[in-house]
């Protein structure tokens, strides 16, 4: 099959697979065909990949290997939290700018008589525990907050929330799914009760992610039947897949300050580039995660900006990839504060670890050229 070279700046959507975990994934699909909970030869070959997996997952990310449940993804992990935590009468804090896994089940849990307050992010961007202390009552349990906003890239101060959180007994939930390979994550010093992680955010394989749930916490089973992850998540494991999760949070964690700094170095690069055409933009958000660019360029619509960038083979996105095909403003910008013809001048621009100049050049280029050709 022969591809057609792509500029890709949408790694805030998914990654590309790293190599070695392509490797590491075709040798096991190879070899390591039995079934997990098979107690022949080739079933328990299988099933020590995925202990061992997992106990190299826990020391990486500092928590017991008995606090790691194997999802299919962030949004699952979020959907086992909200689902197996809350029950009719609770009462259920999160933020307005939310993954849909998150924001979409709100009308559920009310059905279910599950109270709900939505907190906002201030126009920086950014959920503080000042935004939640006000909307706690004492039917409280739970508490929601993503690390990164997937959107504009902005960190929030999850371990003050967690802290704040434990002193009042109230359960805390973050989807660190954007924060993992950007940053560092200790769930030893982090004062959080469940994490919600998924692979292909940090050149590991889609489909796969897990659930860190300290010890102690019960949830209720999203999946039944054969008992698998302890009871926590039926289903026959994806072997390679785990595996393929580990060997990529290895790498995200090795490899951390070098892709940090380099990541670094290309978003100014990028900036500094575009200031010297003179172009009238914007980059949204403060305290931001190094990769994800969410800017205005004022005068140009984001969505005909990303189809005339994807004709010169650019990816980039306009909003969340999960709300693709969408054309209306993005929403963490609107609960941020910001006008809808400003929020619908938007672009999210990613840079992964596989980006070079070159390609930050054409990018540039290509931008000026078609912003210029738009407004004249």
């Amino acid at each position: 099959m022969q591809h057609i070279k792509t500029f890709y700046f949408d790694s805030a959507a998914t990654t590309p697979m790293d190599k070695k975990v392509i490797e590491l994934m075709h040798e096991i699909n190879l070899g390591y065909y039995g079934n997990p909970s098979s107690i022949h030869h080739e079933g328990q070959k299988a099933h020590n990949i995925i202990e061992k997996s997992r106990k190299s997952i826990a020391n990486t990310l500092y928590c017991n290997d008995s606090e790691i449940y194997f999802t299919s993804g962030g949004s699952e992990s979020n959907n086992i939290v909200l689902k197996g935590i809350l029950n009719s009468g609770d009462h259920f804090i999160t933020s307005s700018y939310e993954h849909p896994s998150i924001i979409k089940l709100i009308e559920q849990l009310v059905k279910n008589k599950i109270e709900v307050s939505i907190a906002k992010p201030n126009n920086k961007g950014i959920i503080d525990f000042p935004t939640i202390l006000p909307l706690i009552k004492n039917n409280t349990k739970l508490v929601s907050i993503m690390y990164v906003n997937n959107e504009i890239g902005t960190i929030n101060p999850i371990d003050t929330i967690g802290s704040s959180l434990s002193k009042k007994e109230i359960l805390f939930h973050s989807d660190a799914v954007q924060f993992l390979g950007k940053g560092k994550l200790n769930l030893a010093e982090l004062h959080i009760d469940m994490l919600s992680i998924g692979a292909h955010k940090f050149y590991g394989p889609k489909g796969i992610g897990l659930l860190y749930v300290k010890k102690g916490i019960e949830i209720n089973p999203l999946i039944v039947g054969g008992g698998q992850e302890n009871g926590m998540r039926a289903g026959t494991e994806n072997v390679s897949s785990i595996a393929g999760m580990d060997l990529a949070i290895k790498l995200a964690c090795t490899n951390l300050n070098e892709n940090r700094k380099k990541i670094a170095e290309l978003e100014k690069y990028f900036i500094d580039s575009l200031e010297k055409y003179n172009i009238d933009f914007r980059v949204n958000g403060e305290n931001r995660i190094n990769g994800i660019l969410n800017i205005t360029f004022f005068g140009v619509e984001g969505h005909a900006l990303l189809i005339n960038l994807d004709m010169l083979n650019i990816a980039v996105s306009y909003g969340s990839a999960c709300s693709s095909g969408s054309v209306s403003a993005p929403t963490a910008l609107l609960e941020m504060g910001m006008n809808e013809n400003e929020a619908k001048n938007t672009i999210r621009i990613s840079i992964g670890k596989m980006i070079d100049k070159d390609q930050v050049d054409y990018l540039v280029d290509s931008l000026t050229n078609i912003i210029k050709r738009i407004k004249k």
